[in-house]
C-alpha cells in the first residue's frame, strides 16, 4: 500500500477526529506558529482534510490567499468542502516536486507533514523554491518529536518508520536546502521550526 492510499483511506476518520470543537480551539491556539500575516500567500503542503482553511484565511484576510496541496486525493475531497471563497485552490501533489513556480509564496505551512516525506532533503529544497526572497517555511506538530515517533512506531505500515529528525538533524537539512536561518523547537506538547527563505 502506497502512503498516498493509506491516507486516503483514513481520510473520513482523519477529519472527523480532527473537527471536534476540542481539536479545533486546541488548532487555533497552536496557529500563532504560523505567523500569519494579512496579504500573504500560503500553501499549505500535506493539508490533510483542510483543517487550517479557517484559520489561515482569517489571518490572511481579502487580500491574502490560499493553496491548499495534498498527495491523498479523498483528503483534497474533503478540504474542498471546507473553503467559503475563491481565495482557496486545491491540488493534488507531491511535496517533492511542487507545481508551482518559483517565488509563489510568502509561507509555506508543513503541519504534520515532515515524518512523511520519503525524500526530505528533496522536498526541502521544494519548500525552498516556492518561497519568496525573505519567506517563510513553517513545519509544525502538536506533539514533541518523542511522543510523536512513539506513536509512528505503534502505527500501521506504511507510517511506521516516518519519524521526526532530532533539532541538529533538522538544521543541516535546511541549511542544505538553502534556508538562511532556522529556529527549531522540540519540546513534549510540540515541534515547531522556522526558516527564511
Amino acid at each position: 500500500m502506497t502512503k498516498s492510499d493509506f491516507f486516503s483511506g483514513i481520510s473520513a476518520s482523519w477529519d472527523e477526529r480532527h473537527s471536534t470543537p476540542e481539536e479545533q480551539e486546541r488548532l487555533r491556539r497552536f496557529a500563532v506558529h504560523f505567523r500569519l500575516r494579512q496579504g500573504d500567500r500560503v500553501l499549505d503542503a500535506g493539508c490533510g482534510s483542510g483543517r487550517l482553511i479557517p484559520l489561515i484565511c482569517a489571518a490572511v484576510g481579502p487580500q491574502g490567499s490560499l493553496v491548499e496541496l495534498d498527495f491523498a486525493p479523498d483528503m483534497v475531497n474533503i478540504a474542498r468542502g471546507k473553503a467559503k471563497n475563491g481565495r482557496v485552490e486545491f491540488i493534488v501533489g507531491d511535496a517533492h516536486s511542487l507545481p508551482m513556480p518559483d517565488g509563489d509564496f510568502d509561507k509555506v505551512i508543513a503541519l504534520a507533514l515532515l515524518p512523511h516525506l520519503d525524500d526530505r532533503g528533496a522536498a526541502l529544497k521544494e519548500f525552498r523554491r516556492v518561497l519568496k526572497p525573505g519567506g517563510m517555511l513553517v513545519i509544525a506538530h502538536q506533539l514533541g518529536r518523542e511522543a510523536l515517533d512513539r506513536l509512528h512506531n505503534e502505527s500501521s505500515e506504511p507510517v511506521r518508520r516516518d519519524l521526526l529528525p532530532e533539532k541538529l538533524v533538522l538544521a543541516g537539512l535546511l541549511a542544505t536546502a538553502g534556508f538562511s536561518s532556522c529556529e527549531i523547537i522540540d519540546e513534549p506538547g510540540q515541534y515547531v521550526a522556522w526558516a527564511l527563505a
